[in-house]
């Protein structure tokens, strides 16, 4: 069996405290780790620990570990449920009951601890701000804001948010909008769902000046854990339009959202997209679409830096909106 020595720096701490009820890393260098193992993808093993946060460590530079629950572990195209435990240097103890194995570390490429339903409140969100003045031959002053929280508890899921968008150049308004949203899901069936969705928007520069789309409908969670997230849902409902004289216009329409992310290097980057594409049900043809895909670098544990594309497309009304924007800034998550 394998003896690591004692931790140094930041881990000698817990030589002070029971470990019973964590999870355990030892690392080639002799150093010890004590918290909750999240997840390992692409080389990296992500730990959370009481004393510095969440970690990311080189899978390559761990010896071996011990968890206390079991962890959903990846074997080619299949998915085990197992209990990992400490073996000798290079080793680890896969077991499923009775039945175990000894495994080198270097083989093993993915695992992640799984999520478990409850009725605790679950909250989480973030908010990403970005500014550019700029003075030259123009002054030009730019300002994006867009925040989102997802509460989760037990089988239901609420999401809601919004965004606000201004630009203006000398005495030109390029840009001013603001949008708010909310959905709301009830989980029915395992990756099953049923979704409400109202989104409302709001413009003073451009012709259509307010929207206001509402749908329901089933959805289907492909996925969501600790390496990220991807569900479908395909919504019926209408779609309503006020242009900026005044008159507006009202459809019935169906439309598909999605949401996806994806944690890499250890949750040190996510890939993100969501959006919705609708289309109305009569002869007028509305065809919408706003969408938007990003990228957030994690700077520390709570604060982030990201760059996001976004594209709001609207065909079939009096005057078709063609928006594209590419943002970027600071966040800060919880």
């Amino acid at each position: 069996m394998f003896h690591p020595k004692p931790v140094h720096l930041l881990a000698g701490c817990l030589l002070f405290s029971p470990l019973v009820h964590a999870d355990t890393v030892w690392m080639k260098n002799g150093d010890r780790l004590s918290g909750t193992i999240r997840s390992l993808s692409n080389g990296k093993l992500v730990m959370e620990t009481s004393y510095g946060g969440t970690v990311s460590l080189n899978w390559s530079a761990v010896s071996t570990l011990s968890s206390d629950k079991p962890i959903d572990v990846s074997t080619g195209n299949t998915t085990i449920k197992a209990q990992l435990e400490a073996a000798d240097a290079g080793y680890i103890i896969v077991r499923r009951g009775d039945d175990e194995q000894r495994v080198r570390a270097d083989k093993l490429e993915e695992f992640m601890k799984p999520k478990e339903q409850t009725d605790a409140i679950d909250w989480t969100g973030n908010v990403d701000a970005g500014i550019s003045l700029k003075k030259a031959s123009t002054r030009t002053q730019d300002y994006n804001l867009a925040y989102n929280n997802k509460i989760n508890v037990g089988k239901w899921r609420n999401d809601f948010g919004g965004t606000y968008n201004r630009e203006k150049e000398d005495d030109t308004m390029n840009t001013d909008n603001y949008s708010l949203r909310y959905a709301l899901d009830y989980t029915f069936r395992e990756q099953y769902f049923w979704q409400g969705r109202a989104t409302y928007k709001r413009d003073w520069v451009e012709d259509i000046s307010s929207q206001i789309l509402i749908g329901t409908g089933p959805g289907y969670q492909f996925w969501d854990n600790e390496l990220g997230s991807f569900s479908l849902a395909l919504l019926g409902g209408a779609f309503g339009y006020r242009y900026s004289d005044g008159s507006s216009d009202n459809h019935a329409g169906a439309s598909v959202r999605w949401d996806y992310q994806r944690n890499l290097r250890g949750k040190e980057l996510a890939l993100f997209t969501h959006g919705e594409v609708g289309h109305s049900l009569d002869d007028d043809a509305i065809f919408s679409m706003d969408a938007e895909v990003g990228l957030r670098y994690q700077l520390t544990s709570w604060s982030s830096l990201n760059i996001t594309y976004g594209h709001n497309l609207i065909s079939g009304t009096r005057d078709t909106l063609n928006e594209r924007n590419f943002t970027t800034g600071l966040g800060v998550k919880w």
